[in-house]
Order: C-alpha cells, then sequence, then structure tokens
C-alpha cells in the first residue's frame, strides 16, 4: 500500500507532516512521490488566512476527484482547516476517511493500528529541514486565529527536541530552521530558546541552525551574542512585528510598544557580527491611519540590517477580536487603500535588497547548495527569501565558497571558488 503527502502552509505544518510519515511508515505504508500512485492521500492544511483556507479547500476538492476515480482510494484531512472549523465535525464530508487536528499523529497511529506510545520520530530529506520545539501561541493577538486553531503555548520537551535534531542531521539537512510560533519563549528548567540553540549549534557544529518566529515581546537578546559565538549560528532574526504605530499595536493586543522594537533594533544593529532581519508586517489595519502607515514605512527603512519585508493586508478572520470590532466601529481600510499601502511597502523592500546588493557585490561567501545549481546565504532563509544561482554545478547539500558576481534583489548569481 502506497501513500502520499500534501503538506500546505507553514514549516510547523511540514514538521506534523513528517511525522504523519513515520506513522505510515510504521503501519507498512510505503511513501510515492506521485497521488496516482497512491492508495491514500494524507491533505495537511492551512487555514491561518482566508486565502490558505481556500487554498486548502481547493486542494481537497481536487483529492475528492481523485478518490473517486478508483474505488479503495483513502482521504486523511489533517491540520489547521479541521483544527479550526472542528465543529464542523466531519458531517457532510462523506468522501474522508479520517479527520485530525493539526499533528495529531496519535489519532492517525490508532486508525491505522500502530502503537502511540512512543513519540512520533520525523523522516524526510533535503539539504534544509525543520525543527519544531513548540505548539501554539498564548499571546492572543486580536488579529490572529492560532490560538484557537493550535491551542495555548505548549513547549516541547529539550530531550525531544535533541532526539529529533540528531535525526534530522543523521538524515542529510545541512541547515535546520528552529521553529515554533512564539520561539522566543521556549523554556525548560532554567534553559532557555538561547541555551538551547546553542546546545544544538555545539551539538552539530557543521550544521546551520536558523531560529525563526522571534515575538518581539519575548525577543531574546543573549542570541545575538550567540550569533557572534557560533559561526553556525546564522545571523538571521525572523522579527514579526507587526506594525510601527503605537495605536496600531495596541489595537493589535500586542504587549509591546514602539520602543521595545527601537531597542531591539538597535541592539541588531550594534551587533559584533552582520545580521540580516526579515520583518513581517500587516498593513491596511482597520484603523490605519495615513499617519499610521508613514511611521510603519518609515521604520522599515530605517535600519541597515533590514534585508526582506513580508507585508501583508489584513483579512476580516472570524472567530478574532478584530473582526467583530471591525464590523461593530466600521473603520476598516478600504481594499484600495491597503493595495497601495501594500504595494509602498514593497517599494521599500526594494529598497532595502538595493542597498544589500551594494553590500553583497564582489564579496566571497559561504552558501547552501539546496541542489546542484542553486543554494542560499546565511542571511536568507530557504523557500522565502532570496535565491543563489551557481555559474557552474556544485555538489548538493555542501558548504560552497563563492564570489557574488551579480546580486539583484532576490536573486544573487556566484561563482565558485575552486
Amino acid at each position: 500500500m502506497k501513500y502520499h503527502i500534501v503538506s500546505l502552509g507553514c514549516p510547523k505544518n511540514k514538521v506534523d507532516s513528517e511525522r504523519f510519515a513515520w506513522v505510515m511508515e510504521s503501519a507498512g505504508w510505503k511513501y510515492s512521490g506521485e497521488p496516482e500512485e497512491s492508495d491514500l492521500v494524507l491533505l495537511n492544511t492551512c487555514a491561518f488566512i482566508a486565502p490558505a483556507t481556500e487554498e486548502s479547500l481547493d486542494y481537497l476538492s481536487d483529492i475528492i476527484y481523485w478518490k473517486k476515480a478508483r474505488s479503495g482510494r483513502k482521504i486523511v484531512l489533517a491540520g489547521c482547516l479541521p483544527g479550526r472549523y472542528r465543529d464542523d465535525g466531519s458531517g457532510g464530508m462523506e468522501d474522508i476517511d479520517l479527520v485530525i487536528g493539526p499533528g495529531d499523529w496519535r489519532k492517525l497511529s490508532s486508525w491505522l493500528g500502530v502503537a502511540s506510545d512512543v513519540t512520533a520520530q520525523i523522516v524526510g530529506s533535503g539539504s534544509y529541514r525543520y525543527l519544531k520545539i513548540a505548539t501554539g501561541c498564548s499571546n492572543g493577538c486580536a488579529f490572529c486565529t492560532i490560538p484557537a486553531i493550535r491551542g495555548k503555548f505548549v513547549p516541547d520537551r529539550m530531550d525531544t527536541i535533541l532526539r529529533d535534531s540528531d535525526l534530522l542531521v543523521q538524515q542529510g539537512a545541512g541547515e535546520i530552521g528552529v521553529v515554533a510560533q512564539d520561539s522566543g519563549s521556549w523554556k525548560e528548567d532554567g534553559t532557555d530558546i538561547t541555551s538551547l540553540v546553542e546546545t544544538l549549534a555545539a551539538r552539530h557544529p557543521e550544521t546551520w541552525w536558523r531560529l525563526y518566529y522571534l515575538h518581539p515581546l519575548h525577543f531574546p537578546y543573549r542570541m545575538l551574542d550567540a550569533i557572534s559565538k557560533y559561526s553556525n549560528i546564522v545571523p538571521y532574526i525572523d522579527l514579526p512585528i507587526q506594525h510601527a504605530s503605537s495605536s496600531i499595536l495596541d489595537r493589535m493586543g500586542r504587549k509591546h510598544g514602539v520602543k521595545t522594537l527601537e531597542t531591539i533594533m538597535e541592539k541588531i544593529e550594534s551587533s559584533a557580527v552582520e545580521v540580516a532581519v526579515r520583518y513581517t508586517v500587516i498593513t491596511g489595519y482597520p484603523g490605519e491611519t495615513d499617519s499610521d502607515f508613514k511611521l510603519l514605512r518609515d521604520f522599515l527603512g530605517r535600519y541597515p540590517s533590514g534585508r526582506h519585508i513580508a507585508a501583508f493586508s489584513w483579512y476580516p478572520e472570524e472567530g478574532t477580536r478584530e473582526y467583530s470590532r471591525a464590523i461593530a466601529m466600521g473603520d476598516a481600510v478600504n481594499d484600495s487603500t491597503a493595495s497601495e499601502r501594500l504595494a509602498a511597502l514593497s517599494a521599500v523592500g526594494d529598497s532595502l535588497y538595493a542597498d544589500w546588493d551594494d553590500r553583497l557585490d564582489g564579496r566571497e561567501l559561504s552558501i547552501l547548495a539546496d541542489d546542484a545549481h542553486s543554494g542560499h546565504t546565511v542571511w536568507d532563509a530557504p523557500e522565502v527569501d532570496a535565491v543563489v544561482s551557481f555559474t557552474e554545478p556544485v555538489e548538493s547539500g555542501s558548504v560552497v565558497k563563492a564570489r557574488v558576481v551579480e546580486s539583484s534583489g532576490a536573486v544573487i548569481v556566484a561563482e565558485p571558488v575552486r
């Protein structure tokens, strides 16, 4: 019997999919890269915002069509879609054989008749992988659906994290991204997130370590010292600031102000190593004035460490505090204005890239080869940031010394140094 997994959404979902794969293989199933050759498809969904929900439903529709094309096929629906709309259960979903919530590998184990008293491991391959260290979030931001989908923040145990890190390295990962919804909140018996990442870096010194999702409220300032101390902790800060207007931050339910953001960026700017920052921001938020937007735009363009901007328009997500409040107050930003502001932030992002282009041109860098023809730098996360194209083939999975011959925004051309 063969199975296929479709994993949508964030890296945390990808880790869940790798655990589902371990359960499937423990039950005797074999992975197939082609749905047409498979007897079961597991769809691990995302439903964080409306476009993600729509994408998940589109995939589900296609998979139901796949099931009906041949008798005996099965569908497992997993992840945030059933997690968010759990009250619906599987009613009216007669084509789905099993519905499980986010990361619920135990329910999958039970359904397949596999013992669930052993923590599911992870299986996969690739030059970069992800290590999930916690589930859920306790920050309760007014716009966010995550607590309703995945619950409050629950850290994974350190022994489990270390075991998983060993598996990822054994499976050939050259870079491991440490992920959680609020990574800075992780702790166990006096060990904080910085100490955890330092332990991982010392345990696997040949592996690059990249830390994601550092909520400003719990920003680990000691991580900047760790980046200076360990050459394999990449100088990259994933910083979801969301906005830079005090009034909008307050309305978002963020429990910090602009001063916190300024302090973080000033510490990064004074770091002993060259650090790149990836901002995540929301524009078009209800009540956002032209003055609020200018504060955000100016903040993003202020600091040389800024390299990437992931900007989104606000979505009116049912079940969030902002959804009902925006309706009651009637101060949602119109779509046209939100689109204009999003385009303006894209222009700021282009300007940040242009500044970095000048800094990178002609430099010799260490680049992780994701395949024979492309890779990424320490300042660029795989899949979402700038991509390096090599002028000649290299060994996939290796760290390549290469000289930048052209840098243009999200595309870097580099010549391997022999």
